[in-house]
């Protein structure tokens, strides 16, 4: 059977997401700590990770981070009370794969983690184009058989993507329904907010955006 790892100190909220995920049939576990939380984390052992950001011992941002720089790719769905898309970004940038505020619809919930399981997990594989070399089990991009960079998972997808299209531009459309899912409602501005991530990390040269198109690797640099 799936199994869930709930991470939030809200008892309420715990129980109507277990309800939520049982229908699903998805067995839970939860957790009142982040530093609690994060040690069953680790562990790797669950399938689904469901995280509030404002925890006792350990705050779900920094969990996030933990997790995938240990190289646990379990997916993550966070939880917020607080307003705002800052917060949803930096939980992004964390590592997380999706992010529900606070009240939230249990049908949504449950339609998130349907959408969620669905994705096929990422396997190791390196892809290469235009001097760009990316290896996506260690999440390391080397360039030009020289300077090596290391990736967040997010950033990761995206230029994955990037590289496996070569010359054909990808819009900001065609990018968020391939990282973040096609029912991902959160601001669309984060394409944007990731090709600036990764021009600071590869160089501002080598992501092109291509007016009214997209983004899309520099090949003639």
């Amino acid at each position: 059977m799936t199994s869930a790892l709930i991470i939030d100190d809200e008892p309420d909220i715990g129980q109507a997401v277990t309800e939520t995920l049982k229908r699903n049939n998805i067995d839970s576990t939860t957790v009142l700590d982040g530093q609690e939380g994060l040690d069953l984390a680790m562990t790797g052992q669950y399938d689904l990770i469901v995280l509030d950001l404002l925890l006792p011992s350990r705050n779900g941002f920094d969990i996030c981070r933990t997790l995938r720089s240990a190289g646990v790719s379990t997916p993550i769905i966070c939880l917020s009370a607080k307003a705002g898309d800052f917060d949803e970004i930096e939980a992004l940038e964390m590592g997380a794969d999706d992010y529900l505020r606070k009240p939230f619809s249990v049908d949504v919930l449950a339609a998130r983690v349907s959408a969620l399981m669905r994705r096929p997990r990422s396997t190791a594989d390196a892809t290469m184009f235009a001097g760009i070399k990316y290896d996506s089990s260690s999440r390391e991009v080397q360039l030009d058989d020289e300077e090596r960079v290391h990736l967040t998972p997010r950033e990761g997808q995206v230029l994955s993507l990037l590289i496996k299209a070569g010359d054909r531009p990808l819009s900001k459309g065609e990018l968020l329904s391939k990282v973040w899912g096609a029912e991902y409602s959160g601001n669309p501005n984060v394409v944007e907010v990731y090709i600036r991530y990764l021009r600071k990390k590869l160089g501002r040269d080598r992501v092109d955006t291509i007016p009214r198109t997209g983004y899309r690797l520099r090949s003639d640099r």
